[in-house]
């Protein structure tokens, strides 16, 4: 890029007297620095005003600094004017605001050939919509939006990633310029939460696209068509659909999946996906799924809040049982499935030919898999021009747990063990399925490979620790987890003080079974196992004490630990 242009003689200097112009007696003479060990360490720079500060420094870090601080664009929009809590001045004081004129640098400067990764969300407000909602037009704001956005598109020559994650909808004008970009790989847009008529788009298809990601479909206000962009889009390897929340919670089968598979139906063409993700799907499944993913390429399933399982409401039983009742032609293998819905069919599907699982997530969480979003909208008298708002309705609070759910957690634990325990790396179960002595006996027993697992145990005791570890050699994350319809396990867990944790847990983790040891889950507690440290106090032998250093540590510190990140209905 930028850096092959350089010319090597501009780092060939050296300290020079300031009179005689030669090189002081017994100074240092500087070496000149290679172009690459530069680009390396500019490498590692990740943080924006850093990069920003190495481009003021010099004219050669400026041209090498340059494309990586302008690689990840994201731009933030808000519906209201912030103020400094510095100066109280309100952002872009004597021009326009921020996300404005960050587009306005995209597309009037020669940044946008930099951009690799390019990211809009937030609220961007509209006006007259209750004006042009009635003549059938789209806001002048909006449309001038997506123009700006697809003339910085084009300009965007490397471009890889894009997101639009705006509380206004993408028009034909922006997929079209996206169609266009030979380099885009990574696709993910987001639907308005506010229903409000927009043009209907048939999506083009995107030759080189690798990963797409919509979320909140309403296929109702917003019936847009991917169906082509499926079907030509042949490198397509993960594909993730979440659609609004409003249709399960309302009991609206508005959803057809024909509308979305249908060409390659026809087609008789099979994805060929490493991953898959519904969320929120409601709809009948006719049987014409099957043959849409080939089954042997398939490497991780996730479905959340769909197809319906045990302790449902029977209000969705006419849609959700079309997916038990139908019989798959063809049972995929994947390395990773992830839900939170069980049923005896799923447990059936679980143990019936499937070979290879490694990791296997059950979402504990029970809230309605609903899209975080990026601030409150400010509603608008003109929101009122739609009378149906898609803002979900809220779930009923829990009931009481149902014995139906509670009787397959055996079932569940037996296939895992018997079918998948020498593959299985990362297991979640559900917490109510409060595991017995035995029980634990047998999953470490058969599941040696363990690197993360996640249980709720009968007896609230600590020593249930020492149970499993000697077993488990390899697992670097353990998690203990609550009964949600029992506070005993809570209140022993409110006991586990500072001195606790440092006179009984640090010299147990510190043995030689723990020492891989390093996130340990205790309800809502999360610790951080951490090295060895020694006291200056001696013991029996002489030897001084040693015992590990356990930190508290947050939730958002485990994120990355993929039974904390993974037990969320979030996709």
């Amino acid at each position: 890029m930028a850096s092959q242009n350089i010319n090597a003689n501009m780092f060939d200097r050296g300290i020079y007297g300031a009179d005689t112009g030669s090189y002081e007696n017994g100074g240092a003479q500087v070496v000149p620095l290679p172009l690459n060990l530069i680009a390396l360490i500019i490498s590692y720079l990740d943080q924006p005003a850093d990069l920003a500060r190495t481009c003021r420094t010099c004219r050669v870090l400026h041209y090498m600094t340059l494309p990586q601080l302008y690689s990840n664009v994201s731009l933030r929009s808000y519906d209201y004017i912030r103020y400094s809590p510095l100066t109280g001045r309100p952002e872009g004081c004597g021009g326009a605001s921020p996300f404005s004129m960050g587009l306005n640098g995209l597309v009037t400067r020669s940044i946008a050939g930099y951009v690799r990764k390019f990211r809009l969300w937030g609220e961007f407000k509209e006006y007259d919509l209750e004006e042009c909602a009635k003549v059938g037009r789209v806001p002048d704001g909006s449309m001038m939006l997506n123009c700006l956005v697809r003339a910085a598109v084009e300009k965007m020559g490397v471009l890889e990633s894009f997101s639009w994650e705006l509380d206004t909808k993408m028009l034909p004008t922006v997929w079209q310029g996206l169609a266009q970009k030979q380099t885009l790989t990574s696709l993910a847009v987001k639907f308005p939460s506010v229903r409000l008529p927009r043009p209907t788009v048939l999506v083009p298809p995107i030759p080189s696209l690798k990963s797409l990601r919509i979320t909140d479909i309403d296929p109702l206000c917003y019936p847009d068509d991917i169906s082509l962009l499926l079907l030509d889009s042949r490198k397509l390897r993960d594909l993730t659909l979440h659609w609004n929340p409003r249709m399960r919670s309302a009991r609206e089968p508005s959803v057809s999946l024909h509308a979305y598979f249908g060409r390659l139906v026809s087609r008789q063409h099979q994805l060929t996906l490493r991953s898959i993700t519904f969320a929120n799907l409601y709809a009948t499944n006719n049987g014409g799924f099957d043959g849409v993913v080939d089954p042997k390429k398939l490497e991780e399933i996730t479905f959340i809040n769909s197809t319906g399982g045990a302790g449902d409401s029977g209000e969705t039983a006419f849609i959700d049982l079309s997916w038990q009742m139908h019989s798959h032609k063809e049972i995929p293998s994947p390395k990773m499935i992830r839900g939170d819905k069980i049923s005896r069919q799923h447990c059936e599907w679980l143990g019936a030919n499937l070979v290879g699982l490694e990791r296997y997530y059950l979402i504990g969480a029970t809230q309605p898999c609903e899209r975080k979003r990026n601030g409150q909208r400010v509603r608008t008298p003109s929101d009122n021009v739609n009378p149906y708002p898609s803002t979900p309705v809220p779930s009923t609070p829990s009931t009481p747990i149902d014995p139906t759910a509670v009787s397959l957690g055996k079932d569940y634990l037996d296939l895992v063990c018997k079918n998948h325990g020498s593959t299985l790396r990362h297991l979640l179960l559900k917490p109510q399925w409060r595991l017995s002595s035995e029980d634990l006996g047998r999953l470490v027993r058969c599941c040696p490979n363990l690197e993360q697992l996640g249980v709720g145990v009968e007896v609230a005791d600590l020593d249930i620790i020492c149970i499993l570890m000697p077993f488990l050699p390899k697992l670097s994350a353990l998690r203990i987890l609550e009964d949600p319809h029992n506070g005993a396990f809570a209140e022993a867990m409110k006991r586990v003080d500072d001195a606790f944790r440092e006179n009984d847990m640090g010299p147990e983790l510190a043995k030689p079974e723990y020492s891989q040891l390093r996130w340990l889950g205790l309800g809502d507690m999360v610790f951080e196992v951490k090295g060895l440290v020694r006291l200056g106090e001696v013991d029996t032998n002489g030897e001084n004490f040693i015992m590990r250093d356990i930190k508290r540590a947050s939730r958002e510190d485990v994120q990355h630990v993929e039974i904390w990140g993974m037990d969320s209905m979030e996709i």
